[in-house]
């Protein structure tokens, strides 16, 4: 574990260069043992203070790179952090030059940003300093420098580390404030291709961070992505950067969906040759066979996938990996990596007693989203005769009954085996498929389907209870005795889940896979064969776990991309400073400061307009609108931008840093 010199931390002073062991108690320091392999901490600053573990750093020159970054992050929008951060940061290099400073002004002008700016930069970046100076000012004295290759430094914020690609949600805020709305889906395309349909399917775990819920709701960041994206899209300013030259070594995509075309795009940034080899006939993956139109027009799809066909990739269409081609083969033919993005493209069904899949009206969830998008893009939506039972209680399923609405002649029920609460969904989905027609069923669990003259005329279920909380504080559910009943229908859709195709790879292209065939990654999303890598749903490793969310899927392939380049450009195991900073922040609680958010005005968050359900279940058309300038623009003004700076010096060169 790393053992703490000295520091202040939330206030609290420490001091054990005098063979004391004090630290924080809520504060896991191994988390800092290690920021790449063998290459330990040697001191950690945020806007909870600073902690040093080697008593030789030099502390006046780590404070002086702590505010270059604080000054290089200012917006400039308010004159405390714009001429204060400047001024902080030559004050600092001026001393580590051995030229004497005011260091009463320096704690004024500290104090000054502190208090009066207007975001987080300003007003938690000086708390280090503030902090050092305070009670350590004998370390701040002129010593020899270190090696900026050591330091490693980032601008983040709740929202920012909430979500799996990282995005400058804030940044994109204030353009839309500022009536850029081209910058503003220009800022969140550095990290995908997708802005719109993102702005429109993501799961919005930075919404759950947001600090305004503190003061009354999250900001509404999804919709104000959407927003941005759609104005960008529709005035021809989606603009992505593109590669100064072109690179000889080619890399080989394998998957169009959101994962594979998301590394693409970044691949084709850096100037690497890249070819998308795709099991269908379109691009889009499970975002276009499994989201339905009335969440995600497939024209937003199409020109967010055009964009990477514009930057040089070419698609391959039907060639499926295990079935057309292998591993091996690509790399026969010249390819220099390999980055497998096949997801999780098989439903599953309920695995009950004695059921048969191959009955007439017995679906998978998966096998029906694909068939209805099918059947709506030739014009002929397919037409389900009697009442409908989904059976599960995530998005897919949310997806499966509100689709069936829209087909079937007869009730739409689904039922779940635990509670609302308990269910995956996203509480607005749940909340439209009620408004939808849709009956919900709690607390009840499948038992088998009744099934006369080969026809499905039911489904046999049984109420379910809850058990008491186990040691972990998690409650199970158990049936109750004799509570069996069937509810009558034509059709059982099974929406519980989604499996990687087994047939996929084969033992020849000498990748591990982990019992549920999915692909054993590192942090990097290197597999165990050299040059090729993996992300997306068909992944498993450090921050993958099988099938998950389009958004998670996008930052495998962001970081992936960036891996991929460090492999071919450098010749060295991949290593990303930005994402393990992350890993620091978010294995050390290190945002968890415990103080209230900021005091403001209650303001209402603005409600995206929709169809009136009367109008949603006779089409596919979407149901969700665009929010207007005016309501984008009030919106915006409620972000708080909570921006905190995290700096790390290490004891050895950090890979790839300059």
């Amino acid at each position: 574990m790393a053992k703490l010199a000295y520091g202040v931390w939330d206030g609290t002073v420490y001091d054990n260069r005098n063979g004391g062991e004090d630290q924080p108690a809520d504060l896991d320091l191994n988390v800092f043992d290690n920021f790449n392999e063998g290459n330990p901490a040697r001191a950690i600053l945020s806007h909870r203070g600073f902690l040093v573990f080697d008593p030789d750093l030099p502390l006046l020159w780590a404070m002086g790179q702590h505010f270059a970054k604080v000054a290089s992050e200012s917006c400039g929008k308010c004159s405390p952090c714009r001429t204060g951060a400047p001024i902080l940061r030559d004050a600092l290099l001026a001393a580590q030059n051995g030229e004497d400073v005011d260091w009463n002004e320096i704690v004024d002008i500290a104090h000054q940003m502190n208090e009066t700016a207007l975001c987080g930069i300003g007003k938690t970046g000086p708390a280090p300093l503030l902090d050092a100076i305070a009670h350590f000012t004998r370390e701040l004295k002129p010593r020899e420098k270190a090696d900026k290759a050591e330091f490693f430094s980032a601008m983040t914020s709740p929202c920012i580390e909430a979500c799996p690609g990282l995005v400058n949600i804030p940044r994109y805020i204030d353009y839309i404030r500022d009536g850029h709305e081209d910058l503003a889906a220009n800022t969140v395309l550095r990290h995908y291709p997708l802005v719109g349909s993102c702005g429109r399917v993501c799961v919005r775990s930075c919404e759950s961070a947001c600090r305004r819920a503190d003061v009354d709701e999250p900001i509404s960041i999804r919709n104000l992505k959407r927003y941005a994206a759609d104005k960008a899209i529709a005035s021809g300013m989606l603009k992505p950067e593109k590669a100064k030259e072109i690179k000889e070594e080619k890399v080989a995509v394998i998957g169009a969906g959101p994962v594979g075309t998301s590394c693409a795009y970044h691949l084709l940034q850096r100037g690497y040759p890249v070819d998308i080899f795709e099991a269908k006939e379109h691009a889009g993956g499970m975002i276009r066979y499994g989201i339905p139109i009335y969440r995600l027009p497939k024209d937003t799809l199409q020109a967010e996938n055009s964009i990477v066909s514009q930057m040089g990739g070419k698609f391959i269409f039907n060639q499926k990996l295990g079935r057309d081609f292998d591993i091996n083969d690509l790399f026969g033919k010249g390819y220099k990596a390999i980055f497998i993005a096949c997801g999780a493209p098989l439903g599953s069904y309920l695995g009950m007693k004695d059921e048969d899949t191959s009955l007439a009206g017995y679906m998978n969830g998966i096998d029906f989203l694909e068939n209805v998008y099918n059947g709506v893009e030739a014009g002929h939506p397919p037409v389900l005769d009697g009442d409908v039972v989904v059976v599960g209680g995530g998005n897919v399923a949310m997806d499966c009954c509100r689709a069936a609405c829209r087909v079937a002649t007869g009730k739409t029920h689904l039922i779940y085996r635990r509670t609302e609460a308990d269910a995956p969904a996203d509480h607005e989905e749940i909340v439209a498929a009620k408004a939808e027609g849709v009956e919900f069923h709690f607390l009840c669990g499948q038992d088998s389907l009744v099934v006369e003259n080969g026809k499905i005329t039911g489904l046999r279920v049984m109420d379910m209870e809850r058990t008491e909380p186990d040691a972990s504080g998690r409650r199970g559910v158990r049936p109750i005795e004799g509570s069996e009943h069937v509810i009558p229908c034509s059709f059982v859709i099974a929406a519980i889940g989604q499996k990687i195709d087994p047939d996929m790879l084969i033992e020849a292209d000498g990748i591990k896979l982990d019992r549920k065939n999915c692909i054993v990654v590192n942090s990097t999303h290197e597999t165990s064969r050299k040059g090729v890598f993996a992300g997306g749903d068909c992944t498993t490793g450090p921050r993958a776990s099988g099938p998950s969310t389009m958004i998670m899927g996008m930052g495998h392939a962001y970081f992936a991309a960036r891996s991929i380049d460090q492999f071919l450009s450098e010749g060295r195991s991949p290593f990303d400073s930005r994402w393990r900073l992350s890993e620091w922040i978010q294995g050390a609680k290190l945002m968890d400061d415990g103080k209230p958010a900021p005091s403001k005005p209650k303001q209402e968050r603005v409600k995206v307009h929709e169809r009136e359900p009367m109008e949603r279940n006779c089409n596919f058309e979407e149901v969700e609108q665009t929010m207007s300038r005016e309501e984008a623009w009030e919106e915006a003004k409620r972000c708080m931008r909570c921006y905190r700076v995290f700096s790390v010096v290490t004891r050895q060169p950090i890979p790839g840093n300059v």
